[in-house]
């Protein structure tokens, strides 16, 4: 059985349409099978809590929803998720199209553009889980190995016996002289 993937979702505070879209993923992530955190904040405070960090660790992606200004925590949040995922391809950032990219240095991260005016929330989060699953796909490609069969069991002890004599008729020749 293979392991799940985590993804961590990281969203401005205060901001409707981030915490929205955060939430609903969470919940609709989980259903289609991926291990979904959301951070542990807590009011007020301007640090990552050792909670979100262990999340982030955890995770084999990262989304970043912003479409806003982005806090204190966010930033470090990010901070600790590059560090952390050498693959930038696994930092999903989610912009709205018509406020623009506000992050800088984000070059190899996947950029999704939504467009907050004419799309719905359930086809936003669509999108992402349709960009997330491609992603999953392509990486199960990657890392599938093929099942040793019977006939590959087969084929070694044979090359293991054919070496055996081989060995033995070198070693009856020395002895013949």
């Amino acid at each position: 059985m293979s392991k799940l993937p985590t993804i961590f979702l990281s969203y401005n505070s205060g901001f409707d349409l981030e915490e929205t879209l955060a939430v609903r993923l969470h919940t609709i992530g989980a259903v289609h099978g991926f291990r979904m955190f959301l951070p542990d904040r807590y009011d007020n405070h301007e640090s990552v809590s050792a909670e979100t960090r262990n999340r982030i660790l955890m995770s084999d992606y990262f989304i970043l929803f912003s479409t806003s200004v982005l806090g204190t925590q966010v930033q470090q949040e990010i901070a600790i998720a590059s560090q952390h995922l050498k693959d930038k391809s696994k930092i999903l950032v989610v912009y709205d199209r018509h406020k623009g990219k506000n992050i800088k240095g984000a070059d190899n991260c996947t950029e999704i553009y939504i467009d907050s005016r004419a799309e719905s929330t359930q086809q936003i989060l669509e999108r992402i889980l349709a960009e997330l699953k491609g992603k999953e796909r392509t990486e199960t490609k990657n890392t599938i190995k093929r099942q040793p069969t019977a006939e590959d069991a087969i084929g070694g002890i044979l090359l293991a016996g054919l070496g055996l004599l081989v060995l033995g008729a070198l070693l009856n020749n020395g002895k013949g002289k």
